[in-house]
This record gives structure tokens, C-alpha cells and sequence, in this order.
């Protein structure tokens, strides 16, 4: 089966999880993340999990879910020892067109979650399709260790920080793209490195400079 790979903006969207154990707790943690507004529904729950809840972070209900639970939901995780509820809250999602995972359960998701490495704003998303999640949890791990460093997310922010002004200077996607492998090219991603940042920025300015006095247009 082939999936679409896609990053998801949850911010402020309801979400719901569904168990309250150690693997649900790990669910329910990277919807915070990534700033969710989430409910747990589970009889029981982790100490982590109360936790939260008595903070104010997410709303715990203590009780068995019913599918009629899921209904606003823009994202629903199934994370119980219960594969006949899994399969049950997962035909009931399908048929009213809600994003569910039952957490290794392929044939009751309609997304899969990847595993992900990340370094600031960088986020490197790796998936088996659902063949083998500790297979994609070993490439996630080479990748964190050979690949992303501090530096990257610091190189992504830096970036992302001055897109505005990019785009506020230079009309045209090619032309953009054009000039932001000239940034990478340069010597800012090796300044940044050694935390280098006002020579980083100097660098940058002096490039947008000669791309807005080059006179080549938006070609």
C-alpha cells in the first residue's frame, strides 16, 4: 500500500486519544507538541497523563470510549489492548471520514505515523509503510546521529527568519529558489556552525544586496 506523505498543522485542533497507557502517553505527548488540544479516554491512565490533566494541559475522561466520542474530532489514536474496540471506532471513523490510527494496526488506520528525527524547525519524517516501525525507528536513529546536527536547525531557522524579507525583495518563485542556493552555497551555513551569527547575517545581506541590484528580473 502506498501513503502520501504529509505534516500535519494541528495547532489548536481538537484531537483524541484513546488509551491511557505508556504507548498512548507517548501519542498524546507529540500532540502536544505540536499544540493539539487533546482528550484522553481511558478507565485508567498514567501518572503522566493525570499529570497533565490536573494542570490544565488536556482534558482526561475516565471511561470506556464510545464512538459517538469521536465526533469533532479532527484526529483520532487508538492506543488500547483492545483490537475488537480498535476495529469497531476505526469503521466508525472511516464512514464519517476522520483521520484514525490504531497504533499497530495498519488494516485500522487511514494514517500511519512515522518515525521522526528533528533538529529545530528540521523535521525528517521516516516510514516502512507500515512494514516494519522499529525498522523505521533504526533509520530515524542513523539519521539523527550521522545526518542532523544543532547546527542544521539553527541554519533552518536563520533562514526561515528572513523569508519575508526574501520575498518582500524578489518576485518570482524560480528567482527566489535561485537565490537560496546561493545562500547555501555561501558561507553562512559554515558561520552559523560556529556560531557565527551577525557575520552570518552580514553574508546574507551582502547576497541579497547583489541579487536586487543584478537587474535580471523575474525570470
Amino acid at each position: 500500500m502506498g501513503y502520501y506523505p504529509v505534516f500535519l498543522d494541528l495547532q489548536a485542533r481538537d484531537c483524541l486519544v484513546i488509551g491511557g497507557g505508556k504507548v498512548a502517553t507517548e501519542k498524546v505527548r507529540a500532540l502536544l507538541d505540536a499544540g493539539a488540544r487533546v482528550t484522553v479516554i481511558a478507565p485508567e491512565a498514567t501518572e503522566r497523563i493525570q499529570h497533565w490533566h490536573q494542570q490544565g494541559v488536556l482534558h482526561w475522561v475516565r471511561r470506556r470510549c464510545q464512538p459517538e466520542d469521536m465526533h469533532g474530532r479532527f484526529l483520532v489514536i487508538a492506543a488500547t489492548d483492545d483490537p475488537a474496540l480498535h476495529r469497531q471506532l476505526y469503521e466508525w471513523a472511516h464512514s464519517q471520514n476522520h483521520l484514525f490510527n490504531a497504533v499497530d494496526e495498519p488494516e485500522h488506520c487511514n494514517f500511519i505515523t512515522p518515525a521522526i528525527a528533528s533538529s529545530g524547525p528540521v523535521q525528517i519524517a521516516v516510514s516502512t509503510s507500515g512494514c516494519s516501525p522499529l525498522l523505521a525507528q533504526r533509520l530515524r536513529d542513523q539519521i539523527r546521529h550521522q545526518i542532523l546536527s544543532e547546527a542544521i536547525g539553527l541554519l533552518a531557522q536563520f533562514l526561515g527568519e528572513r523569508r519575508a524579507l526574501v520575498k518582500k525583495h524578489m518576485t518570482g518563485y524560480e528567482r527566489r529558489q535561485r537565490f537560496w542556493q546561493k545562500v547555501l552555497d555561501s558561507g553562512v551555513p559554515e558561520l552559523l556552525e560556529r556560531n557565527q551569527q551577525e557575520q552570518a547575517h552580514t553574508v546574507f545581506m551582502n547576497l541579497v544586496r547583489e541579487e536586487t541590484s543584478s537587474g535580471y528580473g523575474d525570470r
